[in-house]
């Protein structure tokens, strides 16, 4: 998989402390396509980066307004149930650990066998069984290294 780096310089370099800090920048594909969560990770990792990642409400606002209206609003993200920990589905290092930012649904079950998220028209999320076809939501991600200075 191909990355970009994009690197900001915000000041010269002539005096004073320096910090560099880096983010991902989400761009959402909506995929207007039944397929199970594997097949729709395949297909996110074949045209794109992955299969969604979500890191914050405004990750998850953008994501929203991704998803086609047309739809019931349900579609696979990247998030799985790894060994007893949720997981994004991404593989490269920068980029995986455990989730974070959670935005469940308040009446999800998280059954057993319920291994694979879906998010939800209003952005809530549920586990379900990961052979079920659902829409999905892929995403390109670009590392942005920030470079800030400190007077």
């Amino acid at each position: 998989m191909d990355k970009k780096v994009l690197v900001l310089f915000l000041s010269d370099f002539s005096t004073g402390l320096y910090t560099l800090s880096s983010c991902l920048a989400h761009e959402y594909h909506f995929v207007n396509m039944g397929k199970n969560w594997t097949e729709a990770q395949a297909y996110c990792r074949d045209k794109y980066t992955d299969l969604a990642t979500i890191d914050n409400m405004e990750d998850m606002n953008r994501l929203i307004n991704t998803v086609d209206s047309g739809s019931n609003g349900s579609a696979w993200i990247g998030l799985y149930n790894g060994v007893n920990s949720w997981r994004w589905s991404l593989e490269d290092m920068d980029y995986y650990g455990e989730a974070e930012f959670k935005n469940w649904d308040s009446s999800d079950g998280k059954l057993p066998d319920h291994h694979c998220v879906v998010t939800g028209e209003y952005g809530t999320w549920w586990d379900d069984r990961c052979i079920i076809k659902y829409y999905s939501v892929c995403y390109n991600g670009e590392k942005i290294f920030l470079v800030k200075y400190l007077p």
